[in-house]
């Protein structure tokens, strides 16, 4: 166990120069890498941070841009679960205390999250092994806050962008609860598919906002 420490020591130091890859293995989605980058651990995928690095920075702007921890939430959805990054803000950095439910369609990601991440330590966790899109259509429970962060590499996955998906993170939404959906804007494509999402939260939701993060995240939030 101290040889392992010293291990992950040095590798943390050694990211301050380059990245440090640890681990490369499939996914259920595509190659998954377990990279030590500026001292912090994170899961990449071939063309995109995936937990923790940058998709972390993100969520951690949003969340105190929307003023998370006054809205005091009972409880919380996060689709797209990843390997923890959104949880472990919410429970270590906001100490927000309210039962999460997380829901990750690949087994891999979640191995990761228990592993290397010890996301079990949060307390009050429920992973669900489960594709997303059917969970919000056939789940009946609503909650006070919902994270919503599906994407393959820097592409949204099929069906989010699409009526049925929305109309269902209506049903997920608790009333007066807040809904937060993360979106990439990197070509004309997928700048259509992120205004088809935003279009349908207005629809299906009273408000809808968006902000634009690291320049190509675009995170809209409804109420």
């Amino acid at each position: 166990m101290a040889d392992l420490c010293r291990m992950s020591w040095l590798q943390s130091v050694l990211s301050y120069v380059w990245p440090v890859t640890v681990w490369e293995g499939p996914g259920k989605y595509g190659p998954l890498k377990l990279v030590w980058e500026q001292g912090q651990l994170v899961v990449n995928s071939d063309h995109a941070n995936q937990s923790y690095g940058n998709l972390h920075a993100i969520w951690q702007q949003c969340l105190d841009d929307r003023q998370v921890v006054r809205r005091k939430p009972g409880s919380i959805l996060v689709l797209g679960f990843g390997a923890g990054s959104c949880a472990s803000i919410l429970r270590r950095e906001l100490g927000i205390k309210a039962p999460i439910t997380g829901v990750e369609g690949d087994p891999e990601m979640l191995r990761l999250a228990r592993e290397h991440f010890r996301i079990g330590r949060l307390g009050d966790l429920d992973l669900v092994n489960a594709d997303a899109l059917e969970f919000a259509q056939s789940h009946e429970r609503a909650y006070d806050l919902v994270l919503v962060d599906l994407c393959h590499e820097l592409d949204l996955v099929p069906g989010v962008d699409e009526e049925p998906f929305i109309a269902a993170l209506r049903q997920r939404t608790a009333p007066g609860g807040l809904l937060c959906f993360n979106t990439i804007v990197h070509d004309e494509g997928s700048g259509k598919r992120s205004q088809r999402v935003s279009d349908l939260l207005r629809l299906h939701f009273g408000c809808c906002e968006e902000r634009l993060y690291q320049n190509i995240n675009r995170v809209l939030t409804a109420w």
